[in-house]
C-alpha cells in the first residue's frame, strides 16, 4: 500500500477552487490531479496561491467549452517569469556605499565632492575654482541677508556665461 501525503498540495488546493471562484472553470479532482505540475511551477516561481486563481480567471470568455483544456493553455501561457532573489538588506549603521566618478578631461577618479562640474582640482581652471566657491558663499549670504538685487543676478549670469564659452 502506497504511503499517504499529508493532504493535496497548494497547486491541487488552487486548482480545486478554481470553480468556486468562477463556475465557468469547475474542474474534476482527476483534472486538478492532471494540472497540478504546472500550477505547481507557478508556486515554485514565488505567486502565491491568490495571485494564480486570479490570473487563471481574469478576462474569461462568456462561454468555455473545455475548462481542463482552457486552465492547461492558461498555465503554459501565461507562466510569470521567475522572481530574482531579493538582495539581504546590509546590517544597521552600514554607511550606504559612496559613487565614484571621472574627471571629464582626465579620467581621474574621485568622489561626487571633489569633482565639482564633473573636473578634478587639477583640470580646473583658476576662474572657475572662484566660481565654485562663490556660490556656497552667495548661498549663505541670500539666506541670511537681504535678497540679492536684479545687478547682482546679472553680473553672476554673466559671469557664468563667460565661463562657459569655449576656448
Amino acid at each position: 500500500m502506497p504511503a499517504e501525503t499529508s493532504g493535496p498540495s497548494p497547486a491541487y488546493l488552487a486548482l480545486a477552487r478554481l470553480g468556486r471562484t468562477d463556475a465557468r472553470l469547475a474542474l474534476s479532482a482527476a483534472d486538478c490531479s492532471a494540472l497540478e505540475g504546472p500550477a505547481a511551477a507557478w508556486l515554485a516561481r514565488g505567486v502565491g496561491e491568490e495571485y494564480l486563481i486570479r490570473a487563471l480567471t481574469a478576462g474569461l470568455p462568456d462561454a468555455i467549452g473545455s475548462p481542463v483544456g482552457f486552465v492547461r493553455r492558461r498555465l503554459r501561457d501565461k507562466i510569470p517569469p521567475g522572481v530574482a532573489a531579493v538582495p539581504a538588506p546590509e546590517a544597521p549603521g552600514t554607511p550606504p556605499p559612496r559613487p565614484m566618478v571621472e574627471c571629464v578631461e582626465c579620467g581621474a577618479p574621485g568622489r561626487v565632492e571633489a569633482l565639482p562640474d564633473g573636473l578634478c582640482r587639477s583640470c580646473r581652471t583658476p576662474a572657475q575654482d572662484a566660481v565654485t566657491e562663490a556660490v556656497p558663499a552667495a548661498a549663505t549670504e541670500a539666506a541670511t541677508g537681504p535678497p540679492p538685487g536684479r545687478g547682482d543676478v546679472m553680473a553672476y549670469v554673466g559671469t557664468l556665461r563667460e565661463l562657459l564659452r569655449l576656448p
